[in-house]
């Protein structure tokens, strides 16, 4: 029960927090998931490698502007994708930026952690939403 209620509050979060606002123009926000497959005894260590490793990166890249946010969650009932990250961007465009940015700084302080990391997943896909509803709207920047 503990698991579904943080995966419950994950997908809360991704709808509470998913961006701080929606663009300008009109344009509403993207919603990106990165979804991969990882053997279930690895979870624990792709975890953590994940929080420690990659987490302060996205976390600044929040903070700079890159990301309106980003998070993880991961299986407790459902299908093989058991490991999964969310990133909200503003739009496309933002997003590109974003993963240069994301992958420049990765190379740059945590390299050979990504590299452990990604020999832990078996298979990956990626899937991009535009956000359409929220309730409550995101605040305003």
């Amino acid at each position: 029960m503990k698991n579904i209620t943080q995966l419950l509050a994950a997908l809360l979060l991704i709808i509470f927090v998913a961006g701080t606002s929606y663009s300008q123009d009109g344009e509403n926000p993207l919603l990106i998931v990165s979804s991969q497959k990882v053997k279930l005894a690895d979870m624990g260590t792709v975890s953590s490698m994940m929080n420690e490793k990659m987490g302060p990166i996205l976390n600044s890249l929040v903070d700079d502007g890159f990301l309106f946010s980003w998070g993880s969650f991961n299986h407790t009932w459902g299908d093989e994708w058991n490991m999964n990250i969310w990133y909200v961007t503003k739009d496309m465009s933002s997003f590109d930026s974003f993963w240069s940015e994301y992958m420049k700084r990765v190379d740059e302080q945590q390299k050979e952690a990504w590299a452990k990391m990604v020999d832990y997943i078996q298979e990956h896909k990626d899937n991009i939403y535009t956000i359409t509803n929220q309730y409550p709207a995101p605040p305003q920047r």
